[in-house]
Parts: structure tokens; sequence; C-alpha cells
């Protein structure tokens, strides 16, 4: 990875709305204001997308691994025999943590171009090949190479609460044998009994809430572990909470199952 220093500071008075973050950079001698949730201008900058998030303790890369990790060896499974399938791959900052605890085999999954030329600079080495894809309607060349990998994990770190489509999921998550793994994070009101249904996160969310619930309930989704910890800061400096799943996949999602629930 390229060795850039990034001088990062927040805005006072910051938003505690997520869609709103923002922070000023400064690299060259030149300060430069970017916008937390607009990936492409971050992801261009080398290093600075990791550099802005270890500012705000940025937790979930390394738990969301060391979760699915741990629970495989509680199942006195191989390490070494993880296909992975990651979604919503990013820079890699995932990637390279599964990687650093002995899984062999990654392949990255990002709709933004600018997310995998970042991975391959700042982490290369790490993903086996890494596809710029829409997951909602992956393209026939694609869905044909995937289902060749024959993936019995599927991961996916911080993205499932706000931005990343259901659909897209679905798709990902029928890609995975059966009884592999799946290990992704929430905001935990997600997932758990909530009084904050007005929250823009938790409509942004709620699909994928009525989804995990009804995976749960049919026996879809069997959880093996849940843990509950700290996400990251917002720029305002309030704590953000998460829960990392890990999970045993059990059968595949039918198209219909929004009529079931």
């Amino acid at each position: 990875m390229n060795q850039i220093k990034h001088q990062v500071r927040f805005p006072e008075g910051s938003s505690d709305l997520r869609n709103q973050e923002y922070f000023f950079a400064t690299h060259e001698g030149k300060e430069h204001k970017y916008h937390l949730q607009q990936y492409e201008d971050v992801f261009n900058v080398p290093g600075l997308y990791e550099a802005v998030t270890t500012k705000l303790k940025y937790q979930s890369p390394a738990t969301v691994a060391m979760q699915l990790i741990a629970q495989v060896i509680k199942a006195k499974s191989d390490i070494d025999s993880l296909i992975v399938l990651e979604i919503a791959a990013g820079t890699g900052f995932a990637g390279k943590e599964l990687a650093s605890l002995g899984v062999k085999s990654i392949v990255g999954v990002d709709i933004i171009p600018e997310a995998a030329e970042a991975a391959q600079r700042d982490y290369p080495g790490v993903y086996d090949k890494y596809y710029v894809e829409d997951l909602v309607n992956i393209t026939p060349a694609t869905y044909k190479a995937l289902v060749e990998r024959d993936f019995n994990c599927l991961m996916c770190c911080s993205s499932l609460s706000c931005h990343f489509p259901v659909q897209g999921f679905i798709n990902s998550f029928n890609l995975i044998q059966t009884d592999g793994w799946i290990v992704f994070n929430v905001s935990t009101y997600i997932i758990e009994d909530t009084e904050d249904e007005e929250s823009f996160e938790y409509k942004k969310a709620v699909e994928f809430r009525q989804l995990y619930l009804y995976m749960i309930k049919v026996g879809i989704l069997e959880v093996t572990n849940k843990h509950y910890y700290l996400h990251r800061l917002l720029t305002n400096g309030t704590p953000l909470n998460y829960v990392a799943v890990t999970a045993r996949k059990r059968s595949n999602i039918s198209e219909n199952w929004l009529e079931c629930i």
C-alpha cells in the first residue's frame, strides 16, 4: 500500500446523519473537502479511506473477519477451505483482514470502478479476482464466472445498513453452497426490536430487516453467533453501534419471499 500521510479533520457541529457527513483532508500541501459517502472521490486518493476511517475508530473490517474465523474454528472447519465472495468490497479493507487471518481465496465485487482500482492499488494480492458489477442485474458472463467458483462463504461488511440493495444480497446469497458461511454486519436496531423506526437508516434498511427475519423464521439462515460492538464514530463523535452476524446458509432464498412474510 502507498504510504501517504493524510491530515484529516472534521468540522465542528457535524451532522449526525450519515448521508451528510463530510471531512477535510490535507495532502500535497492543500486541504480538500470530501463527503464521506461519496466513495468515488475518497477511493481515488491512495490511503485516504483507511486514514479517515481509522480516525473514526472504524472497527468493522477486523471485527467481521475475526467473527467469521472464530466461528469456522469453533466448528472445526478448515480456514484454508474457505472460498469467499465479498460483496460491496470497497477498497479491500475487510478482504485484507480476512487474508491476514489465513483465508486464501477471496473474490471481491463492487459496483464502483474506483473501488476495484483502490483495492488493486492499496491491497494488491488480496483478491483472486475483483469484479465491477451490479449484483442486482448480474451480467451473464460474470454470473457464469461466479457460479463456477463454487463459493462456500459470503461476506458483506458495512453496506447492508443503508445503501446496498436487498436483491443484490439475495442474488449473492444464492451463489453460496448450502451449509456455507454467511457473515455481515448492520446497525443493531435493524435486526433487533427497536423504537427508532423513524430514523433515516432504519427506513433505508427496512427491507433487509424483513428479509433477515424471514430467513430466520423459515430456516434459510441459521445464526451461530451475534457480536455487538462499536462500528465507528460519526464525524461529530457520536458512537454508531453494530452487530456482526455469523451464520450458516441452509437453503436458497426464493424469488417470492416477500409474499411469504
